[in-house]
């Protein structure tokens, strides 16, 4: 259900131990030394165990930077109207994918020397195929949140407000239509994490990628709110794959407790 996120294993329920003294689970009230230092208790004690998927974490934490690098220099040749069709259009939508691929074009020129980021296995490539990779998106949603909205914030008051999930309803389950099975079924799985969790949500988002604070907000989030996982006890997080996800519902929440079309100026 979550292959995109993490490779999840279920198991049978098992007791889990208290948690007192430095084994306490941290939760959003809790500050950053306390959910880094949370990395440090046994997956037996934890109600989910987050195990991580190690496997090229430098090489991961190499193409995030660059990937930033790269459009951040794109998006300072793009206009507003080609960003917020990425931003706030239809994921796997003609509009948005065409959108995407000129961003990345547009990168080509600024960063010739991570052009290879542009690289596609089409032969004769036109502009719709350089705008269907996920990470590229994830990056271009983070870039645009710190550029128009850098303190944007959500709070459980707002995320459980029925108005503003039923404004989410309408509007989300509308716009991700088109995404694949294992696209959309992350989509819920991190929607609901940012519904559940939204403080965490909002300092994963600020969080230095590839940091321990990313991976103890990441857990903290999924243990906190492991109501999203659906009874998953044991599961392996790929950081680099699960944050453009958070990102990505953390910005479709906010819009809606704004009650605002988008995060981004019209020009």
């Amino acid at each position: 259900m979550m292959s995109l996120l993490f490779l999840a294993v279920a198991v049978s329920a098992m007791p889990v131990q208290a948690t007192t003294g430095p084994d306490r689970l941290p939760t959003a009230q809790d500050g950053d030394e306390i959910i880094v230092e949370a990395l440090r208790i046994p997956r037996s004690k934890l109600p989910t165990g987050v195990y991580w998927n190690d496997m090229g974490r430098l090489e991961a934490k190499v193409d995030q930077e660059q990937r930033r690098l790269y459009f951040r220099c794109a998006l300072s040749f793009s206009d507003p109207l080609m960003l917020r069709r990425v931003v706030d259009g239809e994921p796997n939508g003609a509009m948005a994918t065409h959108a995407q691929g000129h961003i990345v074009l547009k990168g080509r020129a600024c960063q010739p020397g991570l052009s290879f980021i542009a690289k596609v296995s089409t032969e004769y490539p036109n502009v719709i195929d350089y705008g269907r990779r996920p990470q590229d998106r994830g990056a271009i949603i983070e870039l645009a949140l710190q550029r128009y909205s850098p303190d944007a914030t959500l709070t459980a008051a707002e995320t459980q407000d029925p108005v503003v999930q039923q404004r989410y309803r309408q509007r989300e389950y509308a716009r991700n239509r088109l995404r694949l099975p294992a696209d959309r079924n992350a989509w819920l799985v991190t929607s609901c994490l940012v519904r559940e969790q939204p403080e965490l949500a909002t300092r994963l988002t600020r969080a230095q990628p590839g940091s321990n604070l990313e991976r103890g907000l990441i857990q903290t989030m999924l243990v906190e709110g492991r109501t999203c996982l659906g009874g998953v006890k044991r599961l392996t997080v790929e950081p680099a794959t699960y944050r453009p996800y958070i990102v990505d519902a953390f910005y479709r929440w906010v819009v809606a407790a704004r009650n605002v079309a988008s995060l981004i100026p019209a020009a």
